[in-house]
């Protein structure tokens, strides 16, 4: 989710600095080749360098290039050695994981990185449960992790408050020599500026905030791998301008493939293109705060206003006419990818229907009193409501003007205004504190891990990912729940009912789960994997790609 004001000045610099490069005698592709750099065409841009408090996924991606987690996954969902920890062992009872780290772990400056490192890093997410600020991680140690210690110098020991294996991919090592004066008075306003240093496989060299990313390869990575020098983010405001990139083979890999370009991509020499399987979720989010900070109506806060505006949106037209097939209807947050924990609720699932959403709103008190076309909240105003889209998606305006039309057709104006991602994210912050003043926004949430989308609805995420500002204390217990819950099964049947109660109080309409459409090269880099997900921008972390992959000599 990128900073895109001045668009047309970006792209020109953008463009400008790809011709020289590519003009140069001598100096493009041989030297690109020479020294191992992957060139990556992306449409975000990052919102922070910092693990705590970022919020988008292209920050997701860079960071987890940078630092460890103690276990790592595949594009499976399995957990792997891939990450510091050599081994980990659960106790008999479930409640104690004993971890034992690879040998002679070292930060990218070379230093040691040793168990103090980890545990302090475990310790600042888990102290921030009762310091007033909402972390990234917060919500995965809350009632689930009660204590870390250093059993030795090579060893920790965690316990829980129940059985579970999650935590040990959740949160990033970083150093305790870097971040131990960083409080939590600062965290907030704490970007991590370039060079960022961490044990992962690389180093943040240089951010240019608008152009590009470029990371190197850390020389104290304990490999195997990257076979990478570097890997340079290069931001395309422009969707075109990044396939007429991937075409002349000025980038090796672009995100977020035009829909109406996948199959003529597929079709070049050395290109491959296609619709990778996706854990996003595209949702129309409501503001439902009613204090400082609420939306220009107080319709927004009512649970009867929101459902019958779900029965004014086609979602197979959108998927259809908007993303030309690539993608599926939504019925929640949680994905189709997520398998058995993907809830049926096909039975509450409300169909389009322009009549019966006018009768609902008119049951629920919302009519047009005065005949001029608009129906009145309850204090007797016209409902205007104002649709904020950040301007990183190309189809989003377009499912915007369908909604305009449709909730238009049951009384309710919607006035669109397209801004950049952080310009939209000041506005999702604590309402208590300058954020809110907004009424709706089309936006998504992407994570392999299915408790994080349940997770952001939780009311001590408000401030934080929360960013509809809902309140339900019944939902908060659900989700502690379904982190305790023992077995799938049951861990499926509390995703259920959270769904549910979603689905019907309506904080969000979740509108289509879209397709990745993403496109590399295949003669300059190899290595690409063959799986479902794509090889990068994939939400895995650390990403198995990265580190084997390889530019042909």
């Amino acid at each position: 989710m990128s900073k895109k004001q001045r668009r047309s000045l970006h792209t020109l610099k953008l463009v400008t600095a790809i011709c020289a490069v590519a003009l140069s005698p001598g100096v493009s592709i041989a030297q690109d080749m020479a020294s191992g750099v992957l060139r990556v065409g992306v449409r975000q841009e990052p919102d922070s360098m910092n693990p705590h408090t970022m919020s988008f996924s292209i920050s997701f991606e860079i960071i987890g290039m940078i630092y460890d987690l103690l276990v790592g996954k595949n594009f499976d969902g399995e957990l792997t050695d891939s990450g510091l920890a050599e081994k980990w062992v659960r106790s008999e009872d479930g409640l104690r994981w004993t971890v034992t780290l690879k040998p002679n772990l070292k930060w990218a400056d070379g230093s040691p990185l040793t168990v103090a490192d980890v545990v302090s890093s475990w310790e600042f997410v888990m102290n921030s449960v009762n310091s007033g600020v909402s972390l990234n991680g917060t919500s995965t140690v809350k009632g689930v992790v009660k204590s870390i210690s250093v059993k030795n110098e090579n060893t920790i020991e965690i316990t829980t408050e129940y059985p579970t294996e999650s935590n040990l991919n959740e949160r990033y090592i970083v150093p305790a020599k870097l971040w131990g004066s960083i409080g939590y008075d600062k965290i907030a306003d704490y970007r991590n500026p370039a060079p960022v240093i961490g044990s992962g496989p690389f180093i943040l060299k240089n951010w240019a905030q608008g152009q590009s990313v470029t990371l190197e390869r850390n020389p104290h990575f304990r490999g195997p791998g990257p076979f990478l020098q570097e890997v340079r983010l290069l931001q395309f405001a422009n969707p075109d301008a990044a396939v007429q990139a991937l075409r002349s083979g000025e980038v090796d890999y672009i995100t977020d493939v035009p829909v109406n370009q996948v199959a003529a991509l597929d079709d070049e020499p050395d290109v491959v293109a296609k619709a990778f399987e996706s854990t996003r979720t595209v949702y129309l989010g409501f503001n439902t705060w009613t204090g400082k900070g609420a939306g220009s109506t107080t319709a927004l806060a009512d649970p009867a206003f929101r459902d019958a505006l779900g029965y004014a949106i086609d979602k197979q037209a959108i998927v259809k006419r908007v993303l030309g097939g690539y993608g599926t209807p939504a019925t929640s947050m949680l994905v189709p990818a997520y398998g058995r924990l993907y809830p049926d609720v096909s039975d509450i699932v409300r169909q389009f229907d322009l009549d019966l959403a006018k009768e609902k709103l008119a049951k629920a008190g919302y009519i047009d009193g005065d005949g001029n076309g608009l129906i009145e909240d309850k204090e007797g105003k016209d409902i205007h409501l104002r649709l904020y889209l950040p301007d990183v998606e190309t189809t989003y305006p377009a499912v915007a003007q369908f909604l305009t039309a449709w909730f238009g057709k049951v009384g309710v104006q919607v006035n669109t205004t397209v801004v950049s991602e952080a310009s939209l994210l000041s506005n999702v912050q604590d309402p208590g504190k300058g954020g809110g003043d907004y009424d709706m926004l089309i936006w998504f949430w992407e994570d392999v891990r299915p408790e994080f989308p349940l997770s952001v609805l939780q009311t001590s995420q408000i401030g934080g990912l929360n960013w509809s500002f809902w309140s339900d204390p019944e939902y908060d217990g659900m989700y502690q729940d379904f982190q305790r819950a023992g077995s799938l099964k049951q861990r499926a049947e509390v995703a259920e009912k959270m769904v549910r109660k979603l689905y019907i109080q309506g904080p969000y309409h979740a509108l289509y789960y879209p397709a990745t459409l993403h496109a590399y090269r295949t003669d300059r880099i190899s290595g690409w994997p063959d799986s479902k997900l794509p090889p990068l921008m994939s939400g895995v972390f650390p990403n198995p790609t990265i580190t084997t992959i390889k530019v042909n000599k």
